[in-house]
């Protein structure tokens, strides 16, 4: 007879303010989004919870919630990856925004079955109807529509079709064959990995098969942990933890890599075995060698966790290096310590960049005695601004570029792919059709676009002027958003 369990593993994707959080909060009836820095999810969770089908069969559901912003889609991609089935989330009011695309694409590199759940229904905004078409203009199919794609229409807000889409849950997995075995090998996907002042090293991970149980040992190459705390999604700590379920393991001998595998084995030989299989990644290099004009700027980068460091290096990429060269000369997760200000002492632009960390009263001190630059937020789009900030002005360019004409957008209509139709005031010079502009956002440049349409006054305009209001279309990758700037600029 098979062991075999039904009890799916759910990761919800989408894109950033699209309810992904709220919905959850609904389902286990949890108020996580009132909590979150800046709105925002910025790290991975898990979640387990029991739902009573129509037919009144009790079942199992383990749930990934990922974060929206784009700077996190590696997380995105490990839900995915640890999942048996998504949740692609799109809001009712907005329709398929470019992180959506983006967990879509998650979603089918992973090769899991996935459901729509079409969200804030409740909204006076909300359009079901135009979220749906913009669903299928991404050639995602729906049921009913041409294809065989499963959705569901909910709000987190009175609960109207979550009942239907925890069915839409079960079905799926019934008809996938979705299953696991508690009696099979022991071994679970590492979602997390942090370090704790009190509690030391440990990992949020996904049991795929298989029955963790305290007293045996947890390996992965690189790290390895006595098996003496295991925690269940409350929190509790229990003896014992079965496949289909996420658990957090404390005691690693240091941070287990996000995306790994850990096994269970019964001897801490076998488990220090397995962890020096793979050597410790090598720390860039400090002292880098001439980079002929460029002005080199060291950073340290300090995170709460493994995934947030990623997406804090993913956030670096945005920085304009023409004039500067970031190095990383080291990162690591936990609070901003003495060692961290040290290793940039003596150096020239030399910062310690912290996501969601505090940093210890001596360190401070420290830093502000060597000329070390300490920036921490817990919001990461923020730290990001403020090191293209930092960065331009420890690194000017030399030649300011020519601004034909710029123009604000007053409002965003609506967008079909890269193609957004808006509104816009022109502040200064004149914008024409077929002008290449910059998108820029509280300052910063956050993209670049074509005018493919103008109109004034409800005609087709082929150049409005200082003064005017317009309406354009514009072809980017990037969104735009009311309170954007465009510029039309001449690269000297």
């Amino acid at each position: 007879m098979s062991t075999s369990i039904k009890k799916p593993v759910v990761a919800v994707v989408g894109h950033i303010d699209h309810g992904k959080t709220s919905l959850l909060d609904f389902i286990r009836k949890s108020r996580v989004a009132e909590r979150e820095s800046g709105g925002i999810t910025q790290r991975i969770s898990a979640y387990e919870i029991e739902h009573t089908t129509g037919e009144g069969e009790k079942r199992a559901i383990s749930f990934i919630d990922t974060p929206g912003h784009e700077a996190f889609q590696e997380m995105r991609r490990r839900g995915a990856s640890a999942a048996d089935i998504a949740i692609l989330v799109v809001a009712a009011d907005d329709g398929v925004k470019p992180q959506t695309v983006e967990a879509w694409k998650a979603i089918e590199s992973a090769g899991i079955p996935f459901i729509v759940a079409f969200t804030k229904i409740d909204k006076d905004s909300a359009n079901l109807d135009r979220a749906k078409e913009s669903v299928l203009k991404e050639g995602i199919y729906l049921e009913g529509l041409g294809g065989s794609i499963p959705h569901a229409a909910v709000s987190s807000k009175t609960g109207d079709g979550i009942s239907d889409l925890l069915d839409l849950i079960t079905l799926v997995a019934d008809l996938e064959e979705i299953t696991c075995d508690p009696a099979g090998d022991a071994r679970a996907i590492v979602i997390e990995s942090g370090r704790d002042p009190k509690s030391g090293v440990s990992a949020t991970v996904i049991i795929r098969s298989g029955t963790f149980t305290t007293g045996n040992f947890a390996a992965t190459p690189g790290a390895w942990a006595p098996l003496r705390i295991i925690e269940d999604a409350l929190g509790a700590k229990v003896k014992e933890m079965g496949c289909g379920s996420p658990a957090r393991i404390v005691g690693f001998s240091t941070e287990p890599k996000v995306g790994s595998e850990i096994v269970q084995v019964s001897t801490k030989k076998e488990a220090e075995t397995l962890a020096s299989s793979e050597e410790s990644a090598i720390k860039n290099e400090i002292a880098p060698k001439d980079d002929g004009e460029r002005e080199i700027i060291r950073l340290v980068l300090k995170a709460d966790t493994n995934g947030s460091i990623e997406a804090l290096e993913y956030e670096l990429r945005k920085v304009p290096q023409e004039n500067a060269k970031l190095v990383v000369v080291d990162k690591s997760v936990g609070s901003i310590n003495e060692n961290d200000v040290k290793i940039l002492i003596g150096f020239p632009n030399a910062i310690i960049l912290g996501f969601s960390v505090k940093i210890d009263a001596s360190a401070r001190d420290l830093a502000e005695r060597n000329n070390v630059t300490v920036e921490t937020n817990e919001i990461i789009y923020k730290l990001t601004e403020w090191m293209i900030e930092t960065s331009l002005r420890l690194a000017p360019d030399a030649t300011e570029p020519e601004v034909l004409g710029s123009a604000k957008i007053v409002r965003f209509f609506s967008n079909t792919g890269s193609k957004h139709v808006v509104g816009g005031k022109v502040e200064s010079g004149s914008i024409k059709r077929g002008n290449t502009v910059t998108i820029e956002r509280r300052g910063i440049a956050v993209g670049r676009g074509k005018i493919i349409n103008l109109q004034s006054q409800k005609q087709d305009a082929s150049e409005v002027t200082e003064g005017a209001e317009f309406g354009a279309q514009i072809d980017t990758k990037s969104d735009v958003v009311g309170g954007d700037i465009i510029k039309v600029i001449v690269e000297k």
